[in-house]
């Protein structure tokens, strides 16, 4: 995840916002692919140990959902919460 700094002006923090949201969409969907990929694989040769290691790094998709949606909930709150006393 690219930092922020908060002096940099709200539409810079945006783009580096939706940067961060963009790359863990793409991390999480290229990782979906290949547990679809090896839980297919794993029905086809009727492999119960790589089905259920399929299973077990699906906590790994779950981690990914949660950052995803910190990342949405952080650009959410940096739009629309005064960030100043004399904003309240």
């Amino acid at each position: 995840m690219v930092s922020l700094n908060p002096n940099q002006h709200k539409s810079q923090k945006f783009d580096v916002e939706m940067g961060n949201l963009r790359n863990y969409v793409l991390k999480m969907g290229g990782f979906v692919e290949q547990q679809i990929g090896r839980a297919s694989s794993a029905l086809r040769m009727l492999d119960t140990s790589e089905a259920e290691a399929v299973v077990r790094n699906d906590e790994h998709i779950n981690a990914l959902e949660v950052s995803i949606d910190e990342e949405c909930a952080r650009s959410w709150f940096d739009a629309n919460w005064p960030h100043r006393a004399s904003e309240w």
